[in-house]
């Protein structure tokens, strides 16, 4: 069964980029883990994942990955300022204390 309408061979051929485009992108994300480089910017890090699977799936079916697009873009806007001001914070909590302690 194909309910995209595209070809099975064009299917898989997104499929497995997908499948070594996740497998890589978790290495990246593992690399900026260990380096501290993520704090901060996981949501960032989540959307640009979503980002690359939604651009793919485009390829499939244009409509509705754009609207999955809008719909993740709704409900997830809150999360990346809150995510990104909760860092924000945190960082200037730790800078007060360090400027407190001399």
């Amino acid at each position: 069964m194909n309910l995209s309408g595209q070809n099975p061979v064009t299917i898989w051929h997104i499929m497995g980029f997908l499948f070594t485009f996740g497998f890589l992108y978790n290495l990246l994300v593992g690399w900026l883990e260990r380096r501290g480089y993520d704090e901060g910017y996981t949501s960032l890090l989540v959307v640009i994942g979503v980002g690359v699977t939604l651009i793919a799936y485009s390829f499939m079916d244009v409509v509705p990955a754009i609207e999955i697009a809008l719909a993740f873009a709704a409900s997830g806007f809150w999360m990346v300022i809150g995510s990104w001001w909760r860092h924000v914070q945190a960082r200037r909590r730790a800078q007060d204390l360090l400027r407190s302690a001399k």
